[in-house]
Order: structure tokens, then C-alpha cells, then sequence
């Protein structure tokens, strides 16, 4: 027969063996939860869920550390009247028991808050009638995230494996939050590493076509009327092209590019004018300087200076973005190429900087091609001729017009100048057959019986500066 007490003790013993494999089980769920790539809010959750159906008790919530660390914000939880969750915050410290938490090495236990001496009761829990309780400050890196606690509205005495279970919670929580942001970040690197080579890939690109195009060019005009064609709309709603006119002392604008209905409230731009040296800003400053100016955010008076109103009262153009690179062409500064972005929302950074030089490179280079090819006294005779006759290469593009290949407008310019086939075959060096099969695609691509109309159309178009 067996002993008095015996089977009580049995069943004592077979309960807190449920018990514990019961808890085991919530953080076994909790742990494949965190590993499957919960989002977090859902992964919290889970867990005051999970605790409240083992632990069997009222309440259960999370609370997070904000900034400052002065406070705790009820995160998630089950149990609160509806409203204080995300609302309801409780002090660090100890003005509550989540806040002594914090301070505390391990799990912190309350048989009856209204007897509890080592800190102050939260008007949270009060408000809610709780009277016994257990927390667990959540670790994630070795700073605390917030505290995992869980109460009851009659007088309890937690028992030990109760309060592992709270804080194996915790430490799965805070395993999971770690291991979130480790993710968060990789993807952010990862993220602005790809855009990164899209951007790179997108800048290669634009230079390769801008340097085939401009290197095919065969005079000053045509190499600064592409270069200013090629930026917009890519880079800019406009781009110029300036070059100094040192006898005179002035500055000329000799190519223009404007993105057709873009600032429309801009003044109509000059094509040349006196050249200060003292300019705060602007064409004479980067001449000055030999070095780039940025203006990520330009203001009206800086746009209309810049865009050629020198300062003079004008029509408001509003706000926009602003840079300007040197043109160097054999070892010398001869002027500067232009970026402005009006409505587009571009704003321009260094990397801007960086396409913008490479562009003016390509258009020096070709520049310097052109002065080998004619030598230089031909070719500074022109841009001379150019800047004193005031000849402003003006082209805006319209949707309409047909793209064309870089070989393709290179004829196209060409024709414009008046240049017949055989004299089109030598300066392109290029064979009869070709030139006249590019002549009957650009008639074909204008809509054009003649190249008369065809040179027409293209102006029209926009194709071919004024």
C-alpha cells in the first residue's frame, strides 16, 4: 500500500514535467518563427502570445526602449484595455518595474506590487489591478532592446521554470532582433550597391556614345552644338557651352540646349557678355578657379545669373540645381560647359560633377581633334568668329524628332553647312556608298523627298541648331 501523499506528489511532479515541456514547445515555435524571416511586430506578437496561453496569465506585453532611454512604449501585448498599446509608455530606472529591469542581471519577480519597496508602481499596471508579475529585459547585441514581462490579477508565486521560460523568450527576441537588422543592413548595402552599378553602368553609357559622337565632329560649332544636345534632357532641362573672349574680355555663349516646354519662365539668354572676374558665382568664377561649382539648391538670383541675366531684374525662374564644369582643350581653360535642372526635381551631387567633366572631356577632346585635324589657328579663328559674331547654336529637341545615330547626324550637320556627298565622303572618311545610303535614311527617318526639306524638317525638330 503505497504512502500517504504519494500520489500527490506523483501528480505534482508529472505537471511540472507538462509544464515544462509545454514551454519548450512555445520556444521551439518562437525560435522556427525568428528563423523563417518573421517580419518583427509579427514575431512579438507571437511571443506575448505564446507566453500568456503557457504562463496563464491576464496580461503580457512588450515594451521597447525609445530614444532618449528615459521611456518604454507598450509595443505589443494581450490583456490591456484597447488603446494602450503603441500609446501607453512607463518610465525607465526606478520609477516602474520594467525600468528596474533594465538595471537588473536577471529576471525580476513580484509577489504583490502594492508591497513592492525596491521601485515605484507603474500607473499601467495599477490602472489594470495587477498584483503579481515577472520581466526580462530583451538583450539585442548586448543593449538592451526593451523588457518582456508578464502579470496576473491574483496574488502569484511564479516558480522557477516559469521565469526561465519568460527569459528564454527574451533571449530568442533578442537573437531575432539582432539577426533582423544584420539583414536590414545587408539589404541596404546591397540595395545602394546596385544602384550604384546601375548608375555607374548609366554614366559609362552616356560618355561612350558622347565621346563617338563628338569625336566624329569635324568643327568647333558642331562639337559644342552635340555636347549641349547630348545633355539634354539626360542630365539637364538646359546645358551651355561658354568660351572666353580674351581681347574683348567677354563671354560667349556658343551652343544652347533646352528641353522643349522646360523653364519656360527663363529669359531669353544672351550670347555674349562682359566677363567679371570678380562674379561670385558662375561661367567667370569656374574660369577663374579652373575648378567645378556646385549648387545642389540654387535660388532664383543664381539661376538667372548663371542662365546669362547677369543679375538683371528678369522673370523668377523659381528653384532648381546648378553646375558648371571647366572646358579645357589642349592644357588650356578656353570655357565652361553647363548644367541647369529647373522642374525636373534633378538635384546634382558629386557624382554629377564627376558625368558633367567627363562630358566637357570628351567635347575638349574633340576640340583638340579639330584644332589637329585644321590646325590651331583655324580653329581659334572660328571659335573667335563664333563668339564675336554672336552665332548661338540653339537647339530644342521636340518629342517628335526621330533618333538618330551618331554617324547619322554627323551627315545631317554636314548637309546643313551645305556639304555635298563627295565633300561629306572626305571630311568623314567615308566611301560615296555610304554616305548617299546615310543620305536616303535620314530622308526616310524626316519624312523628306529632298535634303533641302530634310535639313528643313530637322531644324524644325530641333535636330540641327539654329
Amino acid at each position: 500500500m503505497s504512502e500517504p501523499g504519494f500520489p500527490a506528489i506523483f501528480v505534482t511532479a508529472e505537471e511540472e514535467l507538462r509544464a515544462r515541456v509545454r514551454q519548450q514547445e512555445a520556444t521551439g515555435r518562437l525560435g522556427l518563427a525568428a528563423l523563417a524571416g518573421a517580419e518583427l511586430r509579427d514575431l512579438l506578437g507571437q511571443a506575448v502570445e505564446e507566453v500568456t496561453g503557457v504562463l496563464e496569465v491576464e496580461y503580457c506585453g512588450i515594451l521597447e526602449l525609445l530614444p532618449g532611454g528615459d521611456r518604454l512604449l507598450l509595443r505589443v501585448g494581450v490583456g490591456w484595455e484597447k488603446g494602450r498599446v503603441g500609446e501607453a509608455t512607463v518610465g525607465t530606472g526606478l520609477e516602474s518595474e520594467a525600468g528596474y529591469a533594465l538595471l537588473s542581471k536577471g529576471p525580476v519577480v513580484v509577489e504583490d506590487l502594492g508591497e513592492e519597496r525596491r521601485f515605484d508602481g507603474a500607473p499601467l499596471l495599477s490602472e489594470h489591478m495587477a498584483v503579481s508579475g515577472v520581466s526580462a529585459t530583451i538583450r539585442a547585441g548586448g543593449s538592451p532592446y526593451g523588457v518582456l514581462g508578464a502579470h496576473t490579477k491574483e496574488k502569484r508565486v511564479f516558480a522557477e521554470d516559469e521565469v526561465l521560460f519568460l527569459q528564454e523568450v527574451a533571449d530568442v527576441l533578442g537573437v531575432a532582433i539582432v539577426r533582423g537588422r544584420e539583414e536590414s543592413d545587408t539589404r541596404s548595402l546591397l540595395g545602394e550597391r546596385t544602384r550604384w552599378a546601375a548608375e555607374t553602368e548609366r554614366r559609362f553609357a552616356f560618355l561612350s556614345e558622347a565621346n563617338a559622337r563628338l569625336s566624329a565632329s569635324t568643327d568647333a560649332r558642331t562639337v559644342l552644338a552635340t555636347a549641349a544636345r547630348l545633355a539634354v534632357p539626360a542630365l539637364a532641362d538646359l546645358c551651355f557651352l561658354d568660351v572666353v573672349e580674351e581681347e574683348s574680355a567677354t563671354v560667349a555663349r556658343l551652343a544652347v540646349a533646352r528641353e522643349l516646354g522646360g523653364a519656360e519662365d527663363l529669359k531669353e539668354l544672351s550670347s555674349r557678355r562682359p566677363l567679371f572676374p570678380d562674379a561670385p558665382h558662375g561661367v567667370p568664377k569656374v574660369l577663374g578657379t579652373g575648378r567645378p561649382e556646385l549648387f545642389p539648391e540654387a535660388n532664383d538670383e543664381i539661376l538667372q545669373r548663371v542662365s546669362g541675366d547677369d543679375g538683371r531684374t528678369g522673370p523668377s525662374v523659381g528653384t532648381g540645381s546648378y553646375l558648371c564644369v571647366p572646358l579645357r582643350v589642349g592644357g588650356r581653360t578656353l570655357g565652361a560647359l553647363g548644367l541647369v535642372s529647373f522642374g525636373s526635381g534633378r538635384r546634382y551631387g558629386e557624382e554629377d560633377v564627376r558625368l558633367a567633366e567627363g562630358l566637357a572631356h570628351s567635347a575638349a577632346l574633340a576640340l583638340d581633334n579639330a584644332r589637329h585635324r585644321r590646325g590651331e589657328a583655324e580653329l581659334a579663328r572660328e571659335l573667335i568668329e563664333l563668339a564675336r559674331g554672336e552665332r548661338t547654336a540653339t537647339t530644342i529637341k521636340s518629342p517628335d524628332a526621330p533618333e538618330l545615330t551618331a554617324r547619322q547626324t554627323e551627315v545631317l550637320e554636314l548637309l546643313a553647312e551645305g556639304r555635298g556627298v563627295e565633300e561629306i565622303r572626305k571630311d568623314l572618311y567615308l566611301s560615296r556608298a555610304t554616305v548617299r545610303n546615310h543620305v536616303r535614311s535620314l530622308l526616310l527617318a524626316l519624312g523628306a523627298h529632298s535634303q533641302l526639306e530634310a535639313v528643313a524638317r530637322a531644324r524644325k525638330l530641333g535636330l540641327l541648331s539654329d
